[in-house]
């Protein structure tokens, strides 16, 4: 959903269902048979219209017909491109997609574009992640360590999430065990996912127990960020921390102490990382900066293209306009949660121009 144009123009901005209105198309004289021609819609109703969707899409006849929903400044209900449920949060000219689907965060437009990254042949899909934005990893990351049949990093990005609080330009999503989760993973859990949007965008990831036995985890905010020309882009703040490198072709030779270029496929796995990292993103003079509070492991990824060509949703050059950073803690770092306790992670991401 980077601009108005690519808004659902057939479902309703409100509610997300069938509109049934040919205001939706392009053709004004099929307009004159419209229902909308014949009603007054309260303004109150529009007003609760995202922006981005007005002029675009029409409500359908039974959202004309109630009053407004009640709403929260800045955090508006819609569709995302796929045409499943998703908030949307607005603040101070920028713009947060969230999918109820795996609570992804789907992009984050400035005025300098969207700061995520989303692969080129996406897949907006009940139960399935989409490969970009920010997907959510928990219980495990990675692959299963005993079972590799089961998904691939856990299965909190494939549920579907609940809104359970907003505040302006602020959500949170909830995820709890079901009898589909208790199969995959025995245990008793609530996950909150908190979104907030200022001048930064906030990320507060919140795992509790539940149940009455301890349980470990890991976790992830797999964080597509678009990089321009990836041999331009370097990542600072991981100089001399330990890693693990986890690419079958990674790059023949690098300096640790120095920052992070990439010309190979980068698959690297980090412990014992600091609060600040950066991502000097040089051809699209960008650089964000990632602040986080209890994460201590980052993951830093770009596929190159071998491994790009067994990826799905993406294309045979998409490895070239990406990186992900991910703000982690997983191996050595997994939490271990008595019956009762609670942890919560925070990723702040912020950008400038340079």
């Amino acid at each position: 959903m980077s601009d108005g144009a690519q808004l659902p123009t057939d479902h309703c901005p409100l509610c997300g269902g069938d509109n049934r209105c040919a205001m939706a198309t392009t053709a004004a004289n099929e307009c004159a048979a419209c229902w909308c021609k014949s009603t007054t819609i309260a303004a109150d109703v529009l007003a609760c219209i995202p922006e981005q969707a007005r002029n675009v899409a029409c409500i359908c006849a039974s959202c004309a017909s109630k009053p407004a929903p009640t709403t929260t400044a800045g955090v508006h209900h819609v569709v995302d491109q796929g045409q499943r449920p998703a908030v949307q949060l607005e603040a101070n000219g920028q713009r947060v997609l969230i999918a109820r689907t795996g609570a992804q965060v789907l992009s984050w437009h400035t005025d300098g574009g969207d700061v995520l990254w989303t692969a080129s042949e996406p897949e907006y899909k009940p139960g399935k992640p989409v490969r970009g934005g920010v997907p959510v990893v928990f219980p495990w990351f990675g692959d299963h360590k005993s079972n590799p049949d089961m998904p691939a990093h856990g299965f909190a990005r494939s549920v579907d999430w609940h809104c359970v609080d907003e505040q302006p330009a602020q959500v949170t999503l909830r995820a709890t065990d079901s009898d589909a989760t208790r199969k995959l993973w025995d245990h008793t859990f609530a996950v909150d996912l908190t979104v907030a949007l200022t001048d930064t965008l906030r990320i507060t990831m919140t795992v509790k127990n539940t149940g009455d036995a301890p349980f470990s985890f890991e976790q992830a905010l797999h964080t597509y960020f678009a990089s321009g020309d990836i041999h331009e882009a370097s990542v600072h703040g991981l100089e001399n921390a330990r890693y693990v490198e986890h690419a079958r072709e990674p790059i023949d030779s690098w300096d640790p102490a120095a920052p992070i270029r990439f010309g190979a496929e980068t698959d690297r796995v980090f412990q014992d990382v600091p609060d600040v990292l950066s991502l000097h993103a040089k051809t699209l003079h960008r650089r964000v900066t990632l602040h986080t509070d209890n994460s201590h492991s980052t993951i830093v990824w770009n596929p190159w293209p071998n491994k790009t060509a067994r990826l799905s949703q993406m294309r045979a050059d998409d490895w070239r306009s990406f990186c992900c950073i991910e703000s982690a803690n997983v191996g050595e770092h997994a939490v271990t949660l008595a019956a009762g306790q609670s942890h919560s992670m925070t990723l702040t991401l912020s950008v400038k121009s340079t």
